[in-house]
């Protein structure tokens, strides 16, 4: 293919040649340009244009998505560390980054989502 920047050449390579490999990372590299797109949609004037229940469906998800990450590491370092096999290290930072993410999507979605409406509601008359 051409250069695999940070890898070892032969392993890269031996990798990289089986097609499934290669249509994963592409497939993770497409949900990577998402993720990268849908906050920004959330906040960006551009971002009216999309479609809401699209936009909607994307952002819950992806909220859930760290939420549940960041969640199982933390439970899982807290698991370990109830049973004295594992103190948390620096790599417990990745579950709070997790978390932390989750908790911003939420409020950019927040922000994003209009209120619901009751009826009877002087919210739901239209001036």
């Amino acid at each position: 293919m051409g250069w695999y920047v940070g890898l070892d050449h032969e392993a890269a390579r031996q990798a990289f040649q089986r097609r499934w490999f290669f249509v994963y990372d592409l497939v993770v590299a497409g949900l990577c340009l998402v993720a990268f797109a849908v906050p920004l949609a959330l906040v960006q004037q551009w971002g009216r244009r999309l479609p809401f229940s699209l936009l909607g469906i994307l952002a819950w998800g992806g909220t859930g998505l760290l939420a549940l990450r960041g969640g199982a590491g933390i439970g899982q370092h807290v698991y370990l560390a109830a049973l004295g096999r594992n103190l948390p290290g620096a790599e417990a930072l990745w579950d709070v980054w997790f978390c932390l993410g989750a908790i911003l999507f939420g409020i950019s979605i927040g922000k994003f989502w209009p209120a619901p409406r009751m009826r009877g509601s002087r919210r739901s008359v239209q001036l």
